[in-house]
């Protein structure tokens, strides 16, 4: 929130358009005002080191800065920070904090890494399930607030142990698969490719797995060998 009392959503990109008119649709009569503000501002990410070093690593930290703010990302705390900033000035505040510019494949490389999804790179929209995608771990779903928009499906999901797939980190081994290859084993298909980002000897990527098959792999996308890891923060249905 900035000192003027505007409440900045550090949204995807390519979906603003679809975020504002789901807000607007929803807002009923409250006093808000809804815009598209990113020419004002810029997002970066402070991967890992980087965001510990300037905000440490404890969740809901924040912290003002020349006219923005960073802070923890509140996803996963080893994804490191966020900062929102203005955007004439967004170069000078991270050169100030000692910052250099880094490229995406760096941050994708962590996230996967980490098997954290990235909007509709990893979710399928208006398809994908929320708790299949994380959300419960990563903080995005309160439990304790009232209705809202996919509230019984979500909790019925939860509660009824309904969770048959999950989107999982897998390491690959050759050419790497486009977004939405289907992933096979002994010829059946127990999966799909989400994103992906190349190493030097194969690659990273998230992809939605049928945990039945969880512990039955490694699988095949299109002649790459791929491995599925369960991450340190997820809890699987299987262990509930």
């Amino acid at each position: 929130e900035t000192a003027d009392g505007t409440l900045l959503l550090d949204g995807e990109r390519a979906r603003l358009d679809d975020l504002a008119k789901r807000l607007k649709l929803y807002k009923l009569r409250a006093k808000v005002t809804i815009e598209d503000q990113s020419e004002q501002w810029r997002v970066a990410a402070l991967p890992g080191g980087a965001g510990a070093d300037i905000l440490g690593s404890d969740a809901g930290t924040a912290q003002a800065k020349d006219g923005g703010v960073l802070f923890v990302d509140p996803r996963l705390t080893a994804l490191g920070a966020r900062a929102i900033l203005p955007a004439d000035s967004v170069e000078a505040t991270l050169s100030g904090l000692g910052l250099t510019t880094g490229d995406r494949t760096t941050y994708d490389l962590l996230r996967l890494g980490l098997g954290v999804p990235d909007g509709s790179r990893d979710m399928v929209v208006d398809k994908s399930i929320l708790l299949e995608s994380g959300f419960d771990e990563l903080n995005g779903v309160d439990w304790k607030k009232g209705c809202y928009m996919g509230q019984e499906l979500t909790a019925r999901t939860k509660y009824r142990g309904l969770i048959k797939k999950r989107l999982l980190p897998v390491e690959i081994e050759g050419a790497l698969p486009e977004a939405g290859t289907p992933i096979t084993l002994d010829g059946k298909e127990v999966g799909e490719v989400r994103s992906t980002a190349a190493t030097g000897s194969g690659g990273r990527g998230l992809a939605l797995i049928r945990l039945e098959h969880l512990e039955a792999g490694p699988f095949d996308a299109a002649g790459a060998k791929v491995t599925p890891r369960k991450p340190d923060w997820a809890v699987l249905q299987t262990e509930t």
